[in-house]
Protein backbone atom coordinates (compact mmCIF):
# COMPACT_ATOMS: atom_id res chain seq x y z
CA UNK A 1 0.00 0.00 0.00
CA UNK A 2 2.94 2.22 0.70
CA UNK A 3 4.41 1.63 -2.64
CA UNK A 4 1.06 1.90 -4.56
CA UNK A 5 0.56 5.35 -2.53
CA UNK A 6 4.35 6.88 -3.06
CA UNK A 7 3.59 5.30 -7.03
CA UNK A 8 0.37 7.37 -7.33
CA UNK A 9 1.47 10.52 -5.43
CA UNK A 10 4.70 10.66 -7.68
CA UNK A 11 3.00 10.45 -11.06
CA UNK A 12 0.77 13.22 -10.19
CA UNK A 13 3.97 15.34 -9.31
CA UNK A 14 5.12 14.02 -12.33
CA UNK A 15 2.77 14.04 -15.43
CA UNK A 16 1.77 18.16 -13.75
CA UNK A 17 4.46 20.16 -12.32
CA UNK A 18 7.33 18.78 -13.73
CA UNK A 19 6.10 17.98 -17.63
CA UNK A 20 4.66 21.58 -17.54
CA UNK A 21 8.27 22.97 -16.15
CA UNK A 22 10.11 20.32 -18.31
CA UNK A 23 8.61 22.40 -21.70
CA UNK A 24 9.44 25.86 -19.92
CA UNK A 25 13.03 24.35 -19.76
CA UNK A 26 12.68 23.39 -23.35
CA UNK A 27 11.86 26.61 -24.64
CA UNK A 28 14.16 28.64 -22.37
CA UNK A 29 17.22 26.67 -23.33
CA UNK A 30 17.03 28.45 -26.93
CA UNK A 31 16.67 31.96 -25.46
CA UNK A 32 19.49 33.57 -24.46
CA UNK A 33 16.86 36.24 -22.04
CA UNK A 34 15.00 32.82 -20.63
CA UNK A 35 18.51 32.02 -19.56
CA UNK A 36 19.10 35.05 -17.85
CA UNK A 37 15.70 34.70 -15.99
CA UNK A 38 16.34 31.60 -14.84
CA UNK A 39 19.50 32.51 -13.64
CA UNK A 40 17.83 35.45 -11.58
CA UNK A 41 16.04 32.95 -9.81
CA UNK A 42 18.98 30.27 -9.34
CA UNK A 43 17.82 27.79 -11.64
CA UNK A 44 19.97 27.96 -14.12
CA UNK A 45 21.65 24.76 -13.59
CA UNK A 46 18.16 23.12 -14.71
CA UNK A 47 19.64 24.08 -18.29
CA UNK A 48 22.60 21.81 -17.95
CA UNK A 49 20.78 18.74 -18.30
CA UNK A 50 20.07 17.32 -21.68
CA UNK A 51 16.87 16.01 -20.51
CA UNK A 52 14.67 18.46 -18.67
CA UNK A 53 12.42 15.98 -17.25
CA UNK A 54 15.38 14.65 -15.26
CA UNK A 55 16.83 18.52 -14.67
CA UNK A 56 13.97 18.58 -12.77
CA UNK A 57 13.48 15.79 -11.10
CA UNK A 58 16.86 15.69 -9.73
CA UNK A 59 15.98 19.13 -7.86
CA UNK A 60 12.48 17.96 -6.58
CA UNK A 61 13.89 14.57 -5.60
CA UNK A 62 16.51 16.19 -3.49
CA UNK A 63 13.96 17.46 -1.15
CA UNK A 64 11.75 14.35 -1.44
CA UNK A 65 14.19 11.13 -0.97
CA UNK A 66 16.05 12.47 1.83
CA UNK A 67 12.65 13.22 3.80
CA UNK A 68 11.03 10.09 2.92
CA UNK A 69 14.35 8.43 4.77
CA UNK A 70 12.97 10.10 7.90
CA UNK A 71 10.16 8.33 8.03
CA UNK A 72 10.65 5.03 6.18
CA UNK A 73 13.86 4.51 8.16
CA UNK A 74 12.36 5.14 11.71
CA UNK A 75 11.70 2.05 13.34
CA UNK A 76 14.66 0.03 12.28
CA UNK A 77 15.60 -1.48 15.51
CA UNK A 78 13.09 0.66 18.34
CA UNK A 79 9.94 -0.84 18.30
CA UNK A 80 11.63 -4.79 18.22
CA UNK A 81 13.46 -3.64 21.29
CA UNK A 82 10.44 -2.45 23.28
CA UNK A 83 8.11 -5.21 22.11
CA UNK A 84 10.97 -8.21 23.39
CA UNK A 85 11.12 -9.17 19.76
CA UNK A 86 14.80 -8.20 19.42
CA UNK A 87 15.60 -10.40 21.87
CA UNK A 88 14.06 -13.50 20.20
CA UNK A 89 15.45 -12.48 17.20
CA UNK A 90 19.06 -12.37 18.16
CA UNK A 91 18.45 -16.14 19.09
CA UNK A 92 19.42 -17.19 15.96
CA UNK A 93 21.44 -13.92 14.86
CA UNK A 94 24.06 -11.54 15.55
CA UNK A 95 23.56 -8.07 16.62
CA UNK A 96 25.76 -7.24 13.86
CA UNK A 97 23.29 -8.62 11.76
CA UNK A 98 20.57 -7.36 13.08
CA UNK A 99 21.64 -3.97 12.54
CA UNK A 100 22.96 -3.84 9.22
CA UNK A 101 20.43 -6.19 8.12
CA UNK A 102 17.48 -3.47 8.52
CA UNK A 103 19.92 -0.45 7.53
CA UNK A 104 20.14 -2.86 4.42
CA UNK A 105 16.60 -3.50 4.06
CA UNK A 106 15.65 -0.21 4.34
CA UNK A 107 18.17 1.11 1.33
CA UNK A 108 16.08 -1.50 -0.62
CA UNK A 109 12.94 0.06 0.14
CA UNK A 110 14.63 3.25 -0.68
CA UNK A 111 16.45 2.26 -3.84
CA UNK A 112 12.83 0.80 -5.31
CA UNK A 113 10.87 3.92 -4.97
CA UNK A 114 14.12 5.69 -6.60
CA UNK A 115 13.89 3.39 -9.27
CA UNK A 116 9.92 3.78 -9.79
CA UNK A 117 10.27 7.34 -9.64
CA UNK A 118 13.20 7.46 -12.83
CA UNK A 119 11.45 5.04 -14.94
CA UNK A 120 8.04 7.15 -14.50
CA UNK A 121 10.31 9.80 -16.04
CA UNK A 122 11.67 7.89 -18.47
CA UNK A 123 8.15 6.63 -19.81
CA UNK A 124 7.47 10.47 -19.53
CA UNK A 125 10.79 11.48 -21.92
CA UNK A 126 10.36 8.66 -24.23
CA UNK A 127 6.37 9.64 -25.09
CA UNK A 128 7.66 13.11 -25.60
CA UNK A 129 10.42 12.19 -27.92
CA UNK A 130 11.52 8.63 -28.43
CA UNK A 131 15.14 9.20 -29.80
CA UNK A 132 16.30 10.32 -26.54
CA UNK A 133 15.82 7.27 -24.56
CA UNK A 134 19.40 6.69 -24.75
CA UNK A 135 20.54 9.77 -23.40
CA UNK A 136 17.61 9.25 -20.86
CA UNK A 137 19.30 5.85 -20.07
CA UNK A 138 22.16 7.47 -18.72
CA UNK A 139 20.39 10.29 -17.15
CA UNK A 140 18.15 7.66 -15.51
CA UNK A 141 21.20 5.72 -14.06
CA UNK A 142 23.53 8.89 -13.03
CA UNK A 143 20.25 9.82 -10.82
CA UNK A 144 19.87 6.78 -9.13
CA UNK A 145 23.54 6.39 -8.18
CA UNK A 146 23.44 9.75 -7.05
CA UNK A 147 19.94 9.52 -5.11
CA UNK A 148 20.84 6.18 -4.05
CA UNK A 149 24.24 7.75 -2.35
CA UNK A 150 22.19 10.24 -0.71
CA UNK A 151 20.26 8.82 1.33
CA UNK A 152 22.85 6.98 2.77
CA UNK A 153 23.35 8.77 6.13
CA UNK A 154 19.97 9.90 6.41
CA UNK A 155 18.85 5.89 6.89
CA UNK A 156 22.21 5.40 8.91
CA UNK A 157 21.32 8.46 11.14
CA UNK A 158 17.73 6.88 11.64
CA UNK A 159 19.60 3.25 12.04
CA UNK A 160 21.66 5.14 15.18
CA UNK A 161 18.61 6.78 16.79
CA UNK A 162 16.55 3.74 16.47
CA UNK A 163 19.41 1.79 18.36
CA UNK A 164 18.92 4.26 21.84
CA UNK A 165 14.88 5.59 21.52
CA UNK A 166 11.49 3.84 22.18
CA UNK A 167 9.34 4.53 19.07
CA UNK A 168 9.58 5.58 15.54
CA UNK A 169 8.18 8.67 16.77
CA UNK A 170 10.65 9.89 19.17
CA UNK A 171 13.22 8.64 16.29
CA UNK A 172 11.72 10.73 13.46
CA UNK A 173 11.26 13.59 16.17
CA UNK A 174 15.21 14.02 16.75
CA UNK A 175 16.00 13.37 13.51
CA UNK A 176 14.37 17.11 12.61
CA UNK A 177 15.89 18.40 15.56
CA UNK A 178 19.62 17.41 14.48
CA UNK A 179 18.95 18.57 10.83
CA UNK A 180 17.21 21.82 12.16
CA UNK A 181 18.36 23.09 15.26
CA UNK A 182 21.70 21.63 15.08
CA UNK A 183 22.49 22.85 11.78
CA UNK A 184 21.51 26.12 12.89
CA UNK A 185 23.75 26.14 15.80
CA UNK A 186 26.92 24.87 13.80
CA UNK A 187 25.99 28.11 11.52
CA UNK A 188 25.65 30.63 14.33
CA UNK A 189 28.65 29.16 16.05
CA UNK A 190 30.67 29.52 12.56
CA UNK A 191 29.85 33.24 12.47
CA UNK A 192 32.42 33.34 15.91
CA UNK A 193 34.14 30.88 14.96
CA UNK A 194 35.05 30.33 11.12
CA UNK A 195 36.58 26.53 12.33
CA UNK A 196 33.41 25.16 13.14
CA UNK A 197 32.02 25.36 10.01
CA UNK A 198 33.46 22.15 8.80
CA UNK A 199 31.52 20.64 11.55
CA UNK A 200 28.31 20.88 9.34
CA UNK A 201 30.00 18.92 7.17
CA UNK A 202 28.87 15.50 10.02
CA UNK A 203 24.79 16.91 9.70
CA UNK A 204 23.60 14.77 6.90
CA UNK A 205 22.28 16.60 3.86
CA UNK A 206 24.76 19.52 3.78
CA UNK A 207 26.21 18.94 0.38
CA UNK A 208 22.79 18.99 -1.34
CA UNK A 209 22.44 22.48 -1.74
CA UNK A 210 25.76 22.24 -3.53
CA UNK A 211 24.42 18.74 -5.43
CA UNK A 212 21.97 20.81 -7.05
CA UNK A 213 23.56 23.03 -8.98
CA UNK A 214 25.33 20.13 -10.36
CA UNK A 215 24.21 17.96 -13.50
CA UNK A 216 24.18 14.29 -14.22
CA UNK A 217 27.39 11.98 -13.04
CA UNK A 218 29.21 15.74 -12.30
CA UNK A 219 27.46 15.29 -8.38
CA UNK A 220 30.07 12.30 -7.68
CA UNK A 221 32.25 14.62 -6.74
CA UNK A 222 31.19 15.33 -3.46
CA UNK A 223 29.60 11.93 -2.85
CA UNK A 224 32.76 11.18 -0.70
CA UNK A 225 30.44 13.85 2.05
CA UNK A 226 27.63 11.66 2.36
CA UNK A 227 29.22 8.52 2.12
CA UNK A 228 32.03 9.68 4.98
CA UNK A 229 28.71 10.50 6.78
CA UNK A 230 27.29 6.73 6.80
CA UNK A 231 30.30 4.97 7.63
CA UNK A 232 30.76 7.34 11.14
CA UNK A 233 27.24 6.62 11.62
CA UNK A 234 26.67 3.13 11.18
CA UNK A 235 29.85 2.93 13.24
CA UNK A 236 28.22 4.91 16.36
CA UNK A 237 25.12 3.46 16.03
CA UNK A 238 26.22 -0.19 15.75
CA UNK A 239 28.14 0.72 19.13
CA UNK A 240 25.12 1.77 20.65
CA UNK A 241 23.28 -0.71 19.40
CA UNK A 242 25.88 -3.63 20.90
CA UNK A 243 25.60 -1.83 24.22
CA UNK A 244 22.06 -1.14 24.45
CA UNK A 245 19.75 -3.93 26.70
CA UNK A 246 17.45 -5.70 24.34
Amino acid sequence: MSLLTFSVAWLLILYYPIRIASSVITEGQQSAEAFRIFEFFGFDALLAWAIPEFGIVWHVALLIFPSLSLFVGADQTCSDREHGTLRIITLRSTRNRVFFGRFAGTILVQALLILVALCSTLVLVIARDPVLLSTGLNNMLALFVNLFITVLPFTAMMATLSTSLKTSRQVTVWAILILSVVSWSINLFAQQQPLLSYLKMLIPGYQLAEMQQLAQWDALQIAYIPLTQTILLLIIGRWIHSRQAI
